[in-house]
C-alpha cells in the first residue's frame, strides 16, 4: 500500500492519503515509484480505519518488486518522536556488533502501560518512514531523498552513493564471496545503476546474513551503510556490524 500518491502521471502533484476525502474515492492516482504504472485508488478514506492507496485495478498493477506494493509500507507516525530524530545518530547506533541470529526488540512502557514515543531506532522503521513519504519531504533532521537511495531519488545520486545511507537493494548475478566474505548487490531497484558490496570481519555474521539475503534474493533488500568507493566505477562497499543493518522486505 502507499501512504501518498500522484494526482498527475508526471508526479509533480503528491496527496497524502491522510488528506483525501470521499470525493477522492473513485479517483485515478498514480505510484509514487516513477518506473511504475499502477494507477492507485484511495482505500479507507470513510474513517473506519487508516486511508491508504491501493493499486485496485488488475490491468495497471504494480510491477514486479515496486515497493509500493500491497505490504511493502506499514508506517505509524504517531508511534514516533520525530523532534528527537538525528538522521545520522541513528544510523550511528546501526554501525555496532550484534547478535548474528537475532536482535531483542525492546519497548518502552510508562506506568500506564502504553507505548511511551521514542524517534526511529531501527532500520525497518526508518525505512518504512522514507516510503511513506515523497523524497524532497523533511522528517526530524533530514529530506527523505538524503537518507535513502531508491529509484525515487536517484536523481540525486549522480555520481554515487556516499556517507550515511539506507540502500533499498535487490540481488543481480553473483550474490556473495566465501573467501572474501563479501555479498553484492544493486541499486536502484529498477536502474541496478550502481553496485554495493557488504563486507564482513565476522565469520557467523557473514553466514547468517548471506542465508538470509540468499533465501529471498526475489525480494528487497534494505541495507544501511556508511559507504566509500570500492575502488571499481560506480561501484560502494560499506563494513557490515550486525543484523541491524539489514531488513528484508517481504509481500
Amino acid at each position: 500500500m502507499a501512504t501518498y500518491a500522484y494526482k498527475d502521471a508526471n508526479r509533480k502533484n503528491v496527496i497524502y492519503a491522510s488528506n483525501a476525502v470521499k470525493e477522492d474515492r473513485n479517483k485515478r492516482f498514480y505510484c509514487p515509484n516513477p518506473n511504475c504504472a499502477a494507477h492507485l485508488y484511495i482505500c479507507a478514506v470513510d474513517g473506519s480505519k487508516k486511508a491508504y492507496f491501493r493499486a485496485t485495478r488488475k490491468e495497471f498493477p504494480h510491477i514486479p518488486m515496486c515497493s509500493f506494493g500491497p505490504k511493502t509500507v506499514d508506517f505509524e507516525p504517531n508511534q514516533f518522536d520525530e523532534s528527537k530524530f538525528v538522521f545520522d545518530n541513528a544510523m550511528d547506533k546501526l554501525f555496532v556488533e550484534t547478535d548474528a541470529q537475532k536482535v531483542q526488540k525492546t519497548s518502552e512502557n510508562n506506568n500506564q502501560g502504553t507505548v511511551k514515543q521514542h524517534p526511529l531506532r531501527t532500520i525497518k522503521q526508518i525505512y518504512q518512514m522514507c516510503k511513506s513519504k515523497p523524497v524532497t519531504d523533511v522528517y526530524g533532521d533530514k529530506e527523505i531523498g538524503s537518507m535513502i537511495l531508491d529509484d525515487r531519488s536517484e536523481y540525486r545520486y549522480p555520481k554515487g552513493c556516499f556517507g550515511s545511507r539506507i540502500v533499498e537493494a535487490i540481488v543481480k548475478g553473483k550474490l556473495y564471496d566465501n573467501g572474501k566474505k563479501q555479498i553484492y548487490l544493486s541499486a536502484p531497484v529498477n536502474s541496478k545503476k550502481y553496485s554495493f558490496v557488504l563486507e564482513f570481519s565476522d565469520e557467523k555474521t557473514y553466514r547468517v546474513i548471506r542465508d538470509e539475503i540468499y533465501n529471498n534474493k526475489d525480494k528487497i533488500i534494505v541495507v544501511a551503510g556508511k559507504w566509500e568507493p570500492s575502488g571499481i566505477y560506480n561501484s560502494f562497499i560499506t563494513k557490515v556490524y550486525g543484523r541491524k543493518q539489514i531488513t528484508v522486505i517481504k509481500e
